[in-house]
C-alpha cells in the first residue's frame, strides 16, 4: 500500500477537489443518529457528514505542516457543500442497516456520480490516471 501524500508520490501541478457534506436532521440515516450526535456534541458544531467535520474535509494535510503538505495545500481547489451524509454513495452496502424511515425519507437516494469526480482529480493527481497526450487528444470523433 502507497502512502501517496506521504512519501510525495504525486504531481505537483494536478489541482485536487473534493466533496464536503453536511447532512441535515431529515437526511440522516437512522444508522448514523447516534455517531451523528455524538461528533456534533464532540466537535461543538453541526457541520459534518456524520463523520467528517466539513473543516477536514480538504484535499491537503490539515494537522500536519511541511514542504509537501504546503504543495498539496496550493493544489487544492476546494469544494462545494453538499447536503448529504457519509455513507451517501452506498446501496447495497447498506441495505442490512436500512430502515423504513431511511426509504420514505429516501436517504440513500442521492446523485452517487457526484462522488465520482473528486475520486477520478484525485487519481490524477497520484498518476494513476494518465493523461492523454496532446497531439491525441485533438483528434475528430467520426
Amino acid at each position: 500500500c502507497n502512502a501517496f501524500w506521504r512519501e510525495s508520490q504525486h504531481f505537483a501541478h494536478v489541482p485536487t477537489t473534493v466533496m464536503r457534506g453536511v447532512l441535515e436532521d431529515h437526511t440522516t440515516p437512522e444508522s448514523l443518529e447516534m455517531i451523528t450526535n455524538l461528533l456534533s456534541k464532540q466537535s461543538g458544531s453541526a457541520l459534518h457528514d456524520s463523520q467528517v467535520h466539513v473543516y477536514d474535509a480538504v484535499g491537503h494535510p490539515v494537522y500536519i505542516k511541511n514542504r509537501n503538505s504546503c504543495i498539496l495545500e496550493a493544489c487544492d481547489m476546494g469544494g462545494a457543500i453538499h447536503r448529504t451524509h457519509h455513507w451517501s454513495p452506498l446501496a447495497n452496502e447498506v441495505e442490512f442497516v436500512r430502515t423504513k424511515k431511511d426509504v420514505d425519507q429516501a436517504t440513500f437516494a442521492c446523485a452517487k456520480d457526484r462522488h465520482v469526480f473528486p475520486w477520478v482529480d484525485v487519481n490524477a493527481r497520484f498518476g494513476i490516471i494518465h493523461y492523454v497526450e496532446e497531439e491525441h487528444s485533438n483528434k475528430q470523433l467520426p
